[in-house]
């Protein structure tokens, strides 16, 4: 078993936890299928809205982010980035069991074990977002009857007037329900992984860190999510390396056929900031990719027709392109769910004095029948 600190020295392990084959594996799995359903999902959206499947590669390639879409479009659409969100967190969670039991001296927990356990434990991972967005929903409904109310004459100003203090508060409950929404979000697949915890105390528990330890948490996850951007620009600066090495090796003899095939490969990647994005993430991002890739994954170079033999290695090598973006990815994201899994564990010694490590895991079915299957005792 992993000997911890129980303070801010172990959430630089996600590092080193994170860089994992068998997790970053499991990363690009789920990056894959949640990939899949989004790109259906968004092109149906295009497509139910008026776009042509021409219209929308030359714009937008594989992964379209829309700007203009009729409601139902948008509707559609959403429903694809939720889908992929759930995906992410399931998978997230299998990534956080594997670190888990890792920590606890299992560095060979299967990752078919991690993924039964992720799929079993769904309802807790999904539900208990969607337990906290039903109650700000029910609030903000409760804020629409009001402003019904008051549009009543002479009586409904009035009413307004006595009830605007509550509103308030009301309003109040809703931010912090949305930063409890955020954390959960970010910490379920932890708090379900290392506790095995239900949706009611997978919410339970968020609320119990984000009011007992807020400081405390808001500091470790800077310090994750720095070391998740710092792990995926340094893989994605090596991987850049990596291919201009094998460009060059396997043009010694192949010329300029290699190079029109990793331009082509590279014209199917196209990334497009919507409008509706901040303006400070927007610039993040351009700043970022034009220093990793250069601006070409703005503007991709055109594909360049040829004979069948180069349009076939095209396809394979958009293929291997795409995995390695995503295995690059992979590494920030492994990073990540090691991150907050460690400082879940950090979290829960400081407020309870648990150890999670040390506790042993009860299997409660086994235990029920158990006691159903013992005599009453006089």
């Amino acid at each position: 078993m992993t000997q911890l600190h129980f303070n801010y020295k172990d959430i630089f392990r996600a590092l080193r936890l994170g860089f994992s084959a068998k997790k970053m594996a499991m990363m690009v799995w789920g990056f894959i299928l949640a990939m899949v359903g989004y790109i259906v999902l968004s092109y149906v959206a295009f497509l139910a809205s008026g776009w042509t499947m021409a219209e929308i590669w030359d714009l937008y390639r594989i992964l379209p982010v829309p700007e203009v879409l009729a409601w139902y479009g948008w509707v559609i659409w959403a429903i694809g980035v939720i889908y992929a969100l759930c995906v992410i967190l399931v998978t997230g969670t299998a990534i956080a069991k594997v670190t888990f039991e890792q920590l606890k001296g299992d560095d060979f927990f299967q990752m078919t074990k991690a993924f039964n356990f992720a799929k079993k434990e769904a309802k807790s991972i999904l539900f208990s977002p969607a337990m906290v967005i039903l109650f700000i929903l029910s609030i903000a409904i409760a804020g629409l009857i009001l402003s019904l109310i008051g549009a009543i004459p002479y009586f409904g100003e009035i009413f307004t007037g006595l009830m605007i203090l509550p509103a308030f508060a009301a309003s109040l409950f809703i931010v912090y329900l949305f930063i409890i929404l955020v954390f959960t979000i970010l910490y379920a697949p932890a708090v379900v992984a290392t506790s095995k915890t239900d949706t009611f105390d997978t919410l339970f528990e968020v609320f119990s860190i984000i009011n007992d330890q807020p400081a405390r948490i808001i500091w470790y996850s800077i310090i994750v999510a720095f070391l998740a951007k710092l792990g995926t620009i340094i893989f994605a600066a090596f991987s850049r390396v990596a291919v201009n090495v094998s460009t060059n090796i396997l043009s010694v003899f192949m010329g300029n056929k290699i190079v029109d095939v990793i331009y082509n490969a590279a014209s199917s990647f196209k990334l497009t900031i919507p409008y509706w994005c901040p303006e400070i993430g927007a610039r993040l991002t351009e700043m970022l990719m034009n220093g990793l890739v250069g601006s070409s994954i703005f503007m991709p170079t055109a594909y360049v027709s040829s004979n069948f033999a180069i349009l076939i290695a095209t396809i394979l090598v958009t293929i291997a392109y795409y995995l390695v973006i995503l295995l690059v990815l992979s590494f920030g994201m492994t990073i990540w769910f090691s991150g907050t899994t460690v400082t879940y564990l950090v979290i829960m010694k400081k407020k309870d004095d648990r150890n999670l490590l040390e506790e042993k895991e009860i299997n409660f079915s086994t235990a029920e029948q158990t006691a159903a299957s013992e005599p009453p005792k006089p």
